[in-house]
């Protein structure tokens, strides 16, 4: 599966949400909304109405007891009683649109939740379809107080109050851009400013009114910077999202590669001629690589070393590659010397890689048990040490130029061969070794190398004795791939003669 990709620079696009979260969205602003005009409405039934209800019976019972004491109606009592039930009235009014208000919400809500919603396919058409609610909703709110505007011009101006508070719930509900949360709110305000300025459509004197409508547009800002900043938000935790995941797809990708990089390296062995290394890439993968091979019939061990130029996926591509023309070079000839190995590796590298600024040195050694040989060449390598049984040191030095620098015409492998006796060691490494540098910046160096193969008695495992040693000196903070490889003639191989048949 293939994982998102984020470009450099470029944020991730919150533009397309997934509708879930936006269909949750639509849903809570429907339930704000029934709970605002709940308490809406509770609040004109208990003390608009209510209150009216009550000063007009009191009214009326005042009205009773003095007509009871004088025999007749006193203007002055049937007049406030007369002035309670109109109060009364339009207080009743007010309540009945409020509540014809709600019931129409209710209607759009329950048509847009259980009809719409549900066949919305995409963010367009859910978005669409909650544009239109709102829409349908601020009509709704604006049409009710229309019905005060009648009874009350006072209540007029209220009308921006109602339509701030569904911006600003619709803005901090749904996922909205500025752009988007303006669209249905436009044409309300053009409705609300129609109905304001009217002719008696509110007890402020016309000058008032037009301000009034000029600043309404103030009234939205608040919604629109919150869904600017809930906008921003998201991006960011898309951006996030879409980077965390692409980490993980990217880590979960250099673990399987790991797993194919190691599978490429040898197993260790023993017997006559013992091999064992230790290897520790900067990264999951690394350039750094160490091939061995068993003659069949001779049981001559070559080990080749391989230092890839730079490091991490780059450098362990050009590894698989080496590794396969390795494995074909010894799978065409099972005897091959370091000479012809090298010579090989020299002349693909030059033909396939040169022209990519792709370089690598190497060291290739075989040790013959028979009679204890070993032959080696090492192009543009550091120097290989050779440990023997008394415990004194020789180098191994380079003898040609690092591999793919020359076309194979004028690459020159140079071969060396010394004598080995039972107990000797070789020793290879990379340059990532005795480069490696410590909190101060100073280098591991070649020279504390043959101090530490000078060590006495010599440790069980070379290898992980010298990456330990440079482990310490590092300090956890290394540079570059290490590999460090062991070659040891444990003893002769002596061959039984064949007997001839009597």
């Amino acid at each position: 599966m293939k994982s998102p990709r984020l470009q450099p620079g470029k944020r991730a696009d919150t533009a397309v949400q997934l509708n879930a979260p936006t269909r949750r969205s639509l849903v809570v602003l429907c339930v704000v909304y029934l709970i605002f005009g709940t308490v809406d409405l509770s609040r004109f039934l208990c003390t608009d109405l209510g209150g009216r209800l009550a000063d007009a019976a009191d009214a009326r019972a005042a009205l009773v007891a003095a007509e009871a004491e004088s025999g007749a109606a006193l203007p002055s009592v049937e007049q406030e009683a007369r002035r309670h039930v109109a109060d009364t009235t339009g207080a009743l009014h007010r309540s009945l649109g409020r509540v014809a208000g709600l019931a129409a919400g209710l209607l759009i809500i329950i048509y847009f939740l259980f009809i719409q919603r549900p066949r919305a396919t995409s963010r367009q058409h859910l978005g669409n379809a909650v544009t239109l609610m709102i829409l349908l909703l601020g009509l709704v709110l604006l049409a009710s107080r229309l019905v005060f505007q009648r009874v009350s011009p006072n209540f007029a101006a209220w009308g921006i109050v109602d339509l701030f508070v569904l911006h600003a719930a619709a803005c901090a509900i749904l996922p909205w851009t500025p752009k988007e949360c303006s669209l249905p709110f436009a044409p309300l305000l053009l409705v609300w400013a129609v109905t304001f300025l009217v002719p008696k459509g509110s007890d402020l004197e016309l000058l008032d009114r037009v301000v009034v409508v000029i600043m309404s547009p103030v009234a939205l800002l608040p919604g629109i910077a919150l869904a600017g900043w809930r906008m921003h938000r998201m991006a960011d935790r898309a951006e996030r999202l879409a980077l965390g995941q692409r980490v993980e797809s990217l880590g979960g990708e250099l673990f399987r590669a790991r797993i194919v990089h190691d599978a490429m390296f040898p197993d260790p062995f023993s017997g006559h001629v013992a091999f064992e290394y230790d290897y520790q890439p900067i990264q999951e993968i690394g350039g750094d690589y160490v091939h061995a091979h068993v003659c069949p019939s001779t049981e001559k061990v070559i080990v080749t070393l391989l230092d890839v130029a730079g490091h991490g996926l780059a450098a362990a591509l050009t590894v698989n590659r080496l590794f396969g023309e390795l494995e074909r070079i010894l799978a065409e000839n099972t005897a091959a010397e370091p000479a012809e190995v090298m010579d090989l590796l020299n002349r693909y590298i030059n033909l396939t890689m040169a022209r990519h600024s792709m370089f690598a040195t190497g060291a290739c050694m075989m040790i013959d048990p028979n009679s204890g040989e070993l032959k080696w060449v090492s192009a543009g390598h550091p120097p290989a040490f050779l440990r023997q049984g008394d415990g004194s040191l020789t180098d191994l030095p380079t003898t040609a130029m690092m591999l793919g620098a020359l076309d194979p015409v004028s690459f020159d492998p140079a071969q060396s061969e010394t004598k080995l006796h039972p107990g000797d060691v070789v020793i290879a490494y990379t340059d990532g070794a005795f480069e490696a540098r410590d909190a101060q910046g100073h280098r591991f160096g070649i020279e504390r190398m043959r101090q530490i193969m000078c060590f006495d008695p010599p440790p069980r495992s070379w290898p992980t004795f010298i990456a330990n040693a440079v482990a310490a000196h590092h300090g956890g903070n290394a540079e570059d791939d290490i590999l460090i490889v062991s070659l040891r003639l444990s003893s002769l191989r002596v061959v039984e003669p064949e007997h001839c048949p009597a």
